[in-house]
């Protein structure tokens, strides 16, 4: 799982002219113990190593695959997420042949 889930910053993280920062937030915060936090209405998950994306142990061991793990719990959260899945699987890779 380390291999998969650990991040390693490249220039391609700080495209966007963001050099002090990685566009991905790494490294996380160390949370402890998963939490709700009324104030934003969202779940903080546990953190224990800060360069590991969140995860589900499940899915790393059966599909072996990077994935991040997100609790959208409300509306603006759903579609924000909807338009970056989008644009995600519609993004055109520039061939040169």
């Amino acid at each position: 799982g380390k291999v998969l889930q650990c991040h390693r910053c490249h220039p391609v993280r700080h495209k966007y002219g963001n050099d002090d920062r990685c566009r991905f937030l790494f490294p996380h915060e160390v949370i402890k113990a998963s939490s709700f936090d009324p104030d934003t209405n969202s779940v903080v998950l546990m953190c224990h190593n800060t360069n590991v994306n969140y995860l589900n142990p499940y899915i790393l061991v059966f599909c072996r695959h990077n994935h991040d793990i997100k609790c959208i719990l409300s509306g603006q959260g759903a579609k924000a997420a909807m338009f970056y899945i989008f644009d995600y699987i519609t993004k055109m890779d520039v061939k040169t042949y």
